[in-house]
């Protein structure tokens, strides 16, 4: 192998190859050394953050093995470690955001970690944290520069959850205070159904969206539905978004047409 690679690279690529490599392992034992001597120094949430840290130099550095041992400490911190509910939300968040960027795991190593994810997600103790969690999951299954990273049915399997929670948290409000409480998470979820329906997701189609369009609608003239100007606000921004696009014309017209708003 080293003479092919010789061969082909001749000895000054083989010199930069071995020193490019040098410099990425010496890049993550510098970032693992600072960061160790402020590991249990600090709260657990930050120490979340600098494990996540690491997570990412090791994913720069092409170390599997590292970077998985990594996120299953980070893991077992969130668990041990964090118990106020706004604390997990902001570390399951940083979970979330930081597995996104991650490019070195293999299948099943990357199956278990956002099966854990998710797991903690739909767990968080206030419903709407709960509903904003799992629908963030969703671009753990649609990673656009990833072609391998590109799981349709899974992304609408989170979306679906999501919708499912934020429905549990209304029929909550409606019995607690009487009314069905802002539509605000509705109109959340639609902005990701729209995302991903313009990335070309075909799990994410016209009826799916309609179908979301006149849940929200139907709410909000709900007797029993509070008044919320941000959340009528945010659903008529979400409208002229759509018919925006339906304007454009050519593909992106095309896509939007048959969307009624």
């Amino acid at each position: 192998m080293f003479l092919f690679c010789f061969y082909f690279y001749g000895f000054w690529g083989i010199f930069m190859l071995l020193a490019a490599y040098c410099f990425r392992l010496l890049r993550f034992c510098m970032v693992f050394q600072h960061l160790n001597w402020h590991y249990g120094c600090t709260c657990s949430v930050q120490s979340t953050s600098q494990l996540l840290l690491i997570n990412q130099a090791a994913n720069d550095c092409d170390l599997e093995p590292v970077a998985y041992e990594f996120f299953t400490q980070a893991y077992i911190l969130y668990e041990e470690e964090i118990s106020d509910s706004r604390a997990q939300v902001t570390a399951i968040h940083l979970i979330i955001g930081t597995l996104q960027r991650m490019h070195v795991f293999g299948v099943e190593n990357r199956d278990t970690l956002t099966h854990k994810a998710t797991g903690y997600s739909a767990k968080l103790l206030k419903k709407p944290d709960q509903c904003r969690a799992v629908y963030a999951c969703s671009h753990l299954f649609w990673v656009d520069d990833q072609d391998n990273m590109k799981d349709g049915e899974r992304v609408l399997l989170c979306l679906k959850r999501a919708l499912r929670i934020a429905n549990a948290a209304q029929q909550m409000s409606n019995a607690t205070r009487g009314s069905t409480g802002s539509v605000t998470l509705f109109v959340e979820i639609l902005n990701k159904y729209l995302y991903f329906f313009e990335k070309g997701n075909p799990q994410i189609n016209v009826a799916a969206i309609q179908s979301l369009i006149e849940l929200i609608t139907t709410e909000m003239q709900s007797d029993t539905n509070t008044t919320d100007p941000a959340a009528d606000a945010f659903l008529a921004s979400t409208m002229r978004y759509i018919q925006f696009q339906k304007q454009k014309g050519g593909a992106v017209g095309e896509k939007y047409e048959p969307i009624k708003v």
